[in-house]
């Protein structure tokens, strides 16, 4: 007889929820029953991947982002505000293991989701926080606090390969001591890199993803140097939840508020150049797929901007900030 499993996927964008997938398939496979708790876009995007599950509200902790290059200050006072957020996370996935008779809760870098009565499973990427060079000093009390709470947790499972070279470097690797940890590999929705490759009719496909403002900041950025081109621009806006589109966009732009995962591949097969942020779960679709990707990591999002330089020493991927992004130069 199957069990009954809770995903809690981070409200963070939407990579948290789309790196959900192949875990949620392969817990159906095996015969369990899944309920899903999440809100705002992961919850729609979800929805619309298993229209046949159940799924409930849960509101989570919401960040405020800056509008400038740093995100450090508005962390830290979000900070008491996002403590009480993941205590309010805790009563109620033990309130939903009570009521729903959940056997195993899996929560995708959600602190709060764990429970004391059933086991509990943490998803990160992110082991060992990267910090910016001048806050360096905080690395110590940062990384006490990211394991204070991955070990309320039974088990950790790291969407990367053990070995080296691998996907997250230093945020992977190595396993923190004490706490059971095992890599699952590189998590991706896509089941194949074997897919048609089509005719390369669009010169740019953008992927837009992460909090606001940055998201919409960026997404200004390139529709103004849009104007500026005659080049055909894909734009993907990760809004799953919404059906409005932006009107008075230039001629050489097509933009989606979301796309299925057929029409996601068709268009990435279709564009020669790939922009995106970088989130890790947008790195391991991109590789799954056999693409690479021009990087421009969401402002003061240091793993962002760790993995971007990272994997640009590869000599495969390329980046830069986003105040000196231009699409002219790419």
């Amino acid at each position: 007889m199957g069990k009954n499993i809770l995903i809690c996927p981070l409200n963070w964008g939407l990579g948290h929820a789309t790196r959900c997938v192949p875990i949620i398939n392969s817990f159906i496979d095996q015969g369990d029953k899944v309920i899903i708790a999440a809100d705002r876009g992961p919850l729609a995007f979800l929805q619309k991947a298993f229209p046949e599950l159940e799924f409930i509200e849960f509101p989570g902790f919401n960040p405020i982002y800056s509008r400038s290059n740093t995100q450090v200050f508005k962390m830290m006072a979000s900070f008491p505000g996002a403590l009480r957020d993941f205590r309010h996370d805790h009563k109620t996935v033990e309130s939903i293991v009570k009521s729903h008779n959940i056997d195993m809760v899996v929560s995708d870098n959600r602190f709060g989701c764990w429970s004391k009565q059933v086991p509990s499973v943490f998803i990160t990427h992110q082991l060992h926080i990267q910090v910016p060079k001048i806050w360096r000093w905080t690395t110590p009390i940062i990384n006490i606090f990211n394991n204070h709470y991955i070990k309320k947790y039974d088990e950790v499972w790291v969407p990367d390969v053990e070995a080296e070279p691998s996907l997250g470097g230093k945020l992977s690797h190595p396993a923190i001591k004490g706490i059971k940890t095992k890599y699952i590999g590189h998590l991706s929705r896509f089941k194949s890199d074997n897919h048609n490759v089509t005719e390369k009719t669009n010169k740019y496909l953008v992927i837009l993803s992460g909090p606001e403002p940055q998201r919409t900041m960026f997404e200004d950025i390139i529709l103004e140097q849009a104007r500026k081109t005659k080049d055909n621009i894909l734009i993907l806006r990760a809004k799953p939840e919404s059906n409005d589109l932006l009107r008075d966009i230039p001629e050489n732009v097509n933009m989606f508020n979301h796309v299925d995962d057929e029409m996601f591949v068709k268009l990435l097969d279709s564009a020669e150049t790939i922009i995106c942020r970088g989130g890790y779960s947008s790195l391991m679709d991109l590789i799954r797929l056999n693409r690479t990707a021009f990087l421009v990591p969401t402002p003061g999002q240091t793993e962002q901007e760790y993995l971007a330089k990272h994997l640009s020493k590869t000599g495969q991927w390329r980046w830069c900030r986003q105040s000196e992004f231009q699409l002219d130069k790419i």
